[in-house]
C-alpha cells in the first residue's frame, strides 16, 4: 500500500486532523461540505479545529442533489475567494470529488474527511465528474490525509454503507473485465495489483454481516476495502482495477437521471445492482461449452460502424460524438480484425471460462446485498425495465474497454427482462 497519503480511521478523527494540519503547517483551511454532512461531522470538525486556532472557513454547498458538475465546481470556488487554503472534503463521494476538482485547479492542497463508507474514490487521483451532460473520470490528484471517524461511519444511513459495499461487489466484475481486456484487447494489466484488490474485496465479503449490522469492525473493513481499491486505481493510474461493465450501466444511468432532471441514485446502490446482471452473464459464459462457443462465432458478423454509429446517437444524443471518440478502435475494426478476434476468443474459450468462474453467481451476488441491506435490482432504485434494457444494451459504447457485455454482443448474447431480473440469454 503507498505509504505518501496520510491514513488515519478510528476513534477521534478529529483530534488527527488537527495533529496533522498542526504538523505540516496547515493553518488556513477550507472545508467543504453539504447540509448533511455539515450536521453529521463538518459543524463539529469546524468548532474544533477554529478552537485549536485555525483559520477556517466552510463552503456549504445546497441543492436537493449534489452532484459533481460544472455547477458545484464553481460554487466552491468563488466561496473560497482567492485565498490560499488546504481543503477538507466533509462527506462521501461527490464532496470529495468537487474537492478534488477543484483543489487540483487550484493548485492547493486536499484533505478527504469521510462521512460514509460508501464509495471508494476517497484516495484515488481521478474524480468522476458529469462535464456537459458526459460522465467521465477527470484525472486529478489524491488526497495528502484520509481521516475515518469510526462513529460517524457507523451513524451513516445504512443505504450508504450498503452503497460502499455494493461499490466493492462491483469488483468482480471490474477484475474479470480486466482480465478479458489483456486477453482479448491487448489492455494493459498488473497482476499484483489485481491480487491487492481481491484480498480488500475477500476483506469486504467475509464481513458482510458485521457491515449489514454497521458495527465499527465491519465499518473498518468496508472502509479498508474501499481505500486500498482507491489506491490501487491510483498506483495502476487509472480506474481499471476497480471498474467494468457494472460501472458503465451505473454511468449510462446517472447521466440518463440528470438529462431527465430526476432525483440522483446512489453510485454504489447502481452498481451493485449491475453486478448482479453482469454475475448473470458470465455465469451463461461459464456454462457455455466451446462446442456452442464456437457456433455462436462462426455466426458472428461484423456490425458495420454505420449501425454503431446510429445506436450511440440514439442513446447518447448529446454526447454522441464524444463516445464515438471513446470507440474510434473498435468503430474501426475491418472484417479481417474480427475475424482476428473471433479466433482469439475461441482459441482462449478455456482461459474465458477460468475468469468467468471467478464471478459469483448472480444468486450470491444478491444474497450479499440483501445481507447488507442494498438493492439487488435496478428497478428497485426507480428504473424501468425499458430503461434497464437500454443501459445494458449501449453502455458497452461509454469507454474504450473490453468487457464481457462487450463479448456478449459479438457471441450473440443479449439480456432481457424476466420478471425484473436481467439475465442472458441468446
Amino acid at each position: 500500500m503507498p505509504n505518501d497519503i496520510f491514513i488515519y480511521i478510528g476513534e477521534n478523527a478529529a483530534g488527527q486532523v488537527i495533529e496533522y494540519c498542526q504538523e505540516h503547517h496547515k493553518d488556513k483551511l477550507m472545508l467543504v461540505a453539504d447540509e448533511n454532512t455539515y450536521a453529521a461531522a463538518g459543524q463539529s470538525l469546524e468548532a474544533k479545529l477554529k478552537a485549536a486556532g485555525f483559520d477556517v472557513k466552510t463552503a456549504l454547498l445546497t441543492g436537493e442533489e449534489i452532484i459533481a458538475t460544472e455547477r458545484y465546481f464553481v460554487d466552491v470556488m468563488l466561496q473560497t475567494g482567492q485565498e490560499e487554503r488546504a481543503y477538507i472534503a466533509v462527506g462521501s463521494g461527490s464532496i470529495t470529488d468537487i474537492t478534488r476538482f477543484v483543489s487540483f485547479h487550484t493548485r492547493s492542497d486536499f484533505m478527504a474527511f469521510p462521512t460514509a463508507a460508501s464509495v471508494d474514490g476517497y484516495t484515488s487521483a481521478g474524480a468522476p465528474s458529469v462535464i456537459v451532460g458526459f460522465k467521465k473520470t477527470v484525472m486529478c490528484h489524491s488526497p495528502q490525509a484520509v481521516f475515518g471517524d469510526l462513529a460517524v461511519l457507523s451513524a451513516a444511513p445504512q443505504v450508504m454503507t450498503a452503497s460502499g459495499f455494493g461499490d466493492m461487489l462491483g469488483k468482480y466484475i471490474a477484475l474479470a473485465d480486466w482480465q478479458l481486456g489483456h486477453l482479448l484487447w491487448n489492455e494493459p494489466f498488473d497482476a499484483e495489483i489485481c491480487r491487492r484488490v481481491q484480498i480488500a474485496l475477500q476483506s469486504c465479503v467475509d464481513h458482510a454481516e458485521a457491515i449489514g449490522q454497521a458495527s465499527q469492525d465491519g465499518l473498518q473493513a468496508l472502509l479498508d476495502g474501499l481505500i486500498e481499491s482507491g489506491f490501487c486505481m491510483l498506483d495502476f493510474n487509472g480506474s481499471r482495477p476497480a471498474s467494468g461493465s457494472e460501472h458503465q450501466v451505473s454511468h449510462h444511468l446517472e447521466m440518463k437521471l440528470i438529462e431527465q432532471q430526476r432525483p440522483a441514485v446512489l453510485h454504489g446502490a447502481k452498481v451493485g445492482a449491475s453486478t448482479v446482471i453482469m454475475a448473470g452473464l458470465y455465469d451463461k459464459l461459464r456454462q457455455m461449452s466451446r462446442a456452442e462457443a464456437l457456433e455462436r462465432l462462426e455466426e458472428a458478423e461484423l456490425t458495420p460502424a454505420d449501425v454503431h454509429r446510429q445506436a450511440i446517437r440514439a442513446a447518447y444524443p448529446a454526447i454522441a460524438d464524444k463516445v464515438m471518440a471513446e470507440q474510434s478502435k473498435f468503430l474501426a475494426m475491418t472484417e479481417a480484425d474480427f475475424d482476428q478476434l473471433k479466433h482469439k476468443i475461441a482459441d482462449h474459450w478455456t482461459e474465458i471460462q477460468a475468469i468467468a468462474a471467478t464471478v459469483p453467481t448472480p444468486d450470491q451476488v444478491t444474497t450479499w446485498l440483501t445481507q447488507v441491506g442494498g438493492a439487488t435490482t435496478l428497478q428497485s432504485l426507480g428504473f424501468s425495465d425499458a430503461e434497464v434494457a437500454e443501459a445494458v444494451r449501449n453502455a458497452h459504447y461509454l469507454r474504450d474497454r473490453f468487457n464481457v457485455d462487450k463479448l456478449g454482443h459479438i457471441i450473440g448474447l443479449s439480456l432481457v427482462s424476466v420478471n425484473h431480473d436481467f439475465m442472458p440469454t441468446r
